[in-house]
């Protein structure tokens, strides 16, 4: 498991960057080892194929996860607080676009 602080969780959920995350986490760059510990083996093959990926996974997937942060309005993130990220569900390659099946494994963890 990795630790990230929650203001960058909120930020991934909401798609907007919270003020308090550090400058060095506020580019995609900053958000892979995010998206590599919730779907290892993932891959996104552009900007666009990035940004669906956080989109149609990450933020579902947090959002999951961390129910309190994901309704917590900017003001009231403690930016001090870090949480611990595993794996949500693997993806060899782009297995997240080609198989069904993937989807399938992805709409039941959602929905438990």
């Amino acid at each position: 498991m990795a630790e990230y602080n929650e203001a960058q969780v909120w930020s991934a959920i909401h798609g907007e960057t919270h003020p308090h995350v550090p400058e060095d986490k506020r580019t995609i760059e900053g958000y892979i080892p995010l998206v590599d510990d919730l779907f290892p083996g993932i891959n996104y093959f552009s900007m666009t194929g990035f940004n669906q990926v956080m989109r149609d996974y990450v933020q579902p997937a947090l959002s999951k996860l961390f129910p309190d942060i994901a309704k917590k309005k900017a003001h009231q993130v403690n930016s001090d607080n870090i949480v611990s990220v595993g794996t949500f569900l693997p993806s060899e390659g782009y297995e997240h676009a080609d198989s069904p099946q993937w989807k399938k494994k992805l709409e039941a963890l959602l929905v438990q």
